[in-house]
């Protein structure tokens, strides 16, 4: 009797062409998934600077995404050496960014195939270690891929946007 293996997950790089598809899947995302932790005022203000896919990310070859057999964009996220709030960030660290995944795709293995990439991905340019400045929603996330809290921040988009979160790291071995 032959069981049934679902296939693989793989994290591809992003492209720039993958733009609206990634901006679409951060919107559904984001506009679900944080609706339990923030309220509707911080969420009106932070969404729209949010939901955006950024260029520069998508043409870093360190940043990926997801696709399902449809080769929909179900998930995306990547890392950087920059930090996305105070430029150059200590040698030998890098920076987690913009990760999302469809609500669709949450408990299919998305977002840790996607983690997992980024570390091996961060590994192979020499990153011992990873930040990432995590939303109070995903926090469980990725302290179950080993983050560990470093303390609570605001992520300041605008002058008069400031987003709760949470700073974390994680040293890669």
């Amino acid at each position: 009797m032959s069981r049934y293996h679902p296939p693989a997950i793989i994290a591809e790089p992003a492209c720039p062409s993958d733009a609206a598809s990634i901006s679409a899947m951060m919107q559904r995302s984001y506009g679900q998934l944080l609706a339990k932790d923030y309220s509707d005022d911080v969420l009106e203000c932070a969404l729209p600077m949010m939901t955006k896919a950024q260029p520069d990310l998508l043409a870093t070859g360190t940043y990926f995404v997801v696709r399902n057999a449809k080769r929909e964009v179900v998930g995306a996220g990547g890392w950087t050496d920059l930090s996305p709030t105070r430029g150059l960030g200590a040698f030998g660290e890098g920076h987690v960014r913009h990760v999302a995944v469809d609500p669709s795709a949450l408990g299919q293995g998305v977002g840790r195939a996607l983690m997992e990439e980024v570390f091996l991905s961060a590994q192979s340019f020499g990153i011992s270690s990873l930040r990432c400045n995590s939303t109070l929603t995903a926090e469980p996330f990725y302290a179950a891929l080993g983050f560990e809290r470093l303390h609570e921040i605001d992520v300041t988009f605008a002058p008069d946007v400031h987003f709760p979160a949470v700073e974390m790291r994680k040293v890669l071995n």
